[in-house]
């Protein structure tokens, strides 16, 4: 195989699987945003 294509599957071995990122994404503690996007959004659509 050409040096390419193997630093390439080194790359993706590298990175976290789709489970492993949903798992940390999971983890993470829920944040409580205000305004709310929808406020936001709401209040920018209301602007035009």
């Amino acid at each position: 195989m050409s040096r390419f294509i193997l630093r390439e599957i080194e790359r993706a071995l590298e990175r976290p699987s789709r489970n492993e990122l949903l798992d940390a994404i999971q983890a993470q503690p829920e944040i409580a945003l205000d305004p709310s996007p929808a406020e936001i959004i709401r209040a920018e659509r209301e602007l035009r």
